[in-house]
C-alpha cells in the first residue's frame, strides 16, 4: 500500500488539504504531483501539464479502486498537499539513470492518469515541471540507480484554477 521509499525527504511536511476529483488514480508507489481543475478539486498533472499545486499526501487503501497498487478517489475525498514552493526534495523514479551533472537541470513527468507509474523524464526539458538535485543513492540507501532527488519547479506553481 502506502510506499516508504518514494516521497518527500523532509519528515513532516506543511501541507493544505483540498478536496479531489472523483476518479484519480493516485499510485501508492510515486510522489503524486497534482493540480486544481475547473471545479477547484485535485487532478494529477499527467505529461503535458504545465503547472501544479503540488504533492499529494495519499491515504493508505484502494478508495473504489481494486488494485493494491493505487488509491482510486472517491466523491468527498479531500487530501493533503505539500505545495510547490515548500522547497522539499523528493525521491522519485527516472526513466533512465541520473547523472550528479545533471542536478540543477529542470526535465519533466511523464505518466497519464490510468493506474500507471509515473516518471520524471531526466533527458527532457519542454514543461520544467521538476529541477533535479542529485541521484537518489547520494540522498537515500535504499535508492536504486534510476532513482532521482527532485524539486518541484516553483516557475510551474499554480496560482489560479483552470
Amino acid at each position: 500500500m502506502a510506499h516508504m521509499k518514494y516521497g518527500c525527504l523532509h519528515p513532516n511536511p506543511k501541507t493544505t488539504e483540498y478536496p479531489v476529483a472523483t476518479g484519480v488514480y493516485f499510485r501508492h508507489d510515486q510522489p503524486n504531483m497534482v493540480y486544481l481543475d475547473a471545479s477547484g478539486n485535485l487532478a494529477l498533472v499527467v505529461t503535458a501539464t504545465t503547472y501544479a499545486k503540488g504533492v499529494a499526501v495519499v491515504p493508505k487503501g484502494r478508495g473504489s479502486g481494486t488494485s493494491d497498487d493505487y488509491y482510486l478517489s472517491v466523491a468527498g475525498d479531500r487530501f493533503p498537499v505539500i505545495d510547490v514552493d515548500s522547497g522539499y526534495d523528493f525521491l522519485w523514479l527516472a526513466d533512465a539513470t541520473p547523472t550528479a551533472a545533471q542536478a540543477g537541470d529542470a526535465c519533466d513527468l511523464l505518466g497519464d492518469d490510468d493506474g500507471t507509474a509515473f516518471y520524471v523524464d531526466i533527458g527532457t526539458s519542454s514543461t520544467d515541471m521538476l529541477i533535479i538535485q542529485g541521484r537518489g543513492v547520494d540522498y537515500k540507501a535504499d535508492a536504486g540507480a534510476n532513482d532521482v532527488v527532485v524539486k518541484m519547479n516553483p516557475a510551474k506553481r499554480q496560482t489560479v484554477t483552470t
